[in-house]
């Protein structure tokens, strides 16, 4: 691991810890850190066939295609080749400066990993969803540098009804009520999904077990603890307060539930957020 990573990740460690704080002030500059955000107060045509005045018959030329899956969705991690992430405007296209370094090794730990949404297996270039702000942003990376899998799970989160609800294809294989944000620090709207699992320390216990680390930020905050306020699902020690609007924008479920969902839900998995 290189010097510039290790700065990062030890950065990350003490930003991490204060950013669950409500007394924690940012500073004036964004430092490639990010920390959780929570109080604890182009289509081109195929070319056509000519015929020629010949007796020869060409066999059609045939591609493997993969089945559709309503439920599926492709993944792509980074391999050791991989730095820093890098996009493109477009297939063979031109390299796109992002506001802030995306490491691999992900700064919370694990694999860089990013949702595919155009593309699969066998294409040289995927588009992705990138975990940056504003949220919601995609480009396309050269598929060479990442291995391809899939999942079949999804969580649905409904706000107005402060649900959460994760799926395995069509069946339903866990559901809870949740902490949200509040009316002005509310849960961003959109699908994310999980860019990284972090394993809580017990001087954290106000986080619970695990934090499921989003690719979405807080739309309101411009920073939170001295870095960027990336959202996270992760577990509570007041599960009394489950069912409630009283966090900066993270989603609080049960400490039961986080353990579940770090164990069964990959990295990549997509997260919907609807009111």
């Amino acid at each position: 691991m290189g010097t510039n990573r290790w700065v990062v990740w030890l950065l990350l460690v003490s930003i991490l810890t204060a950013a669950c704080s409500a007394t924690s002030a940012a500073p004036a500059t964004i430092p490639e850190s990010l920390p959780l955000v929570d109080d604890t107060t182009s289509t081109t045509a195929a070319p056509t066939a000519t015929s020629t005045s010949t007796t020869a018959t060409v066999a059609p030329t045939t591609t493997q295609t993969i089945a559709p899956d309503p439920y599926r969705t492709w993944i792509a991690t980074a391999t050791e080749e991989v730095s820093f992430l890098r996009v493109y405007d477009g297939p063979d296209g031109q390299a796109v400066p992002l506001p802030f370094g995306v490491p691999n090794p992900h700064q919370f730990g694990g694999p860089l990993t990013l949702m595919v949404t155009e593309g699969q297996p066998g294409d040289a270039w995927l588009k992705v969803q990138l975990p940056i702000r504003p949220n919601g942003q995609e480009a396309w990376i050269d598929a060479s540098l990442y291995d391809v899998s899939s999942t079949r799970i999804r969580a649905e989160v409904t706000l107005g009804e402060t649900h959460v609800a994760v799926y395995d294809g069509e069946a339903l294989i866990a559901e809870t009520q949740a902490v949200i944000g509040t009316a002005s620090t509310p849960t961003p709207l959109g699908t994310f999904y999980v860019a990284a699992k972090r394993e809580n320390p017990p001087e954290e216990s106000y986080l619970g077990p695990w934090a499921l680390v989003l690719s979405g930020f807080s739309e309101v905050l411009e920073t939170f603890s001295g870095g960027l306020p990336v959202i996270a699902i992760h577990g509570t020690s007041r599960p009394d307060q489950v069912g409630q609007a009283r966090s900066n924008g993270c989603l609080r479920v049960p400490n039961d539930v986080i353990e579940f969902l770090a164990e069964n839900v990959p990295l990549g998995a997509p997260i919907h957020v609807s009111a």
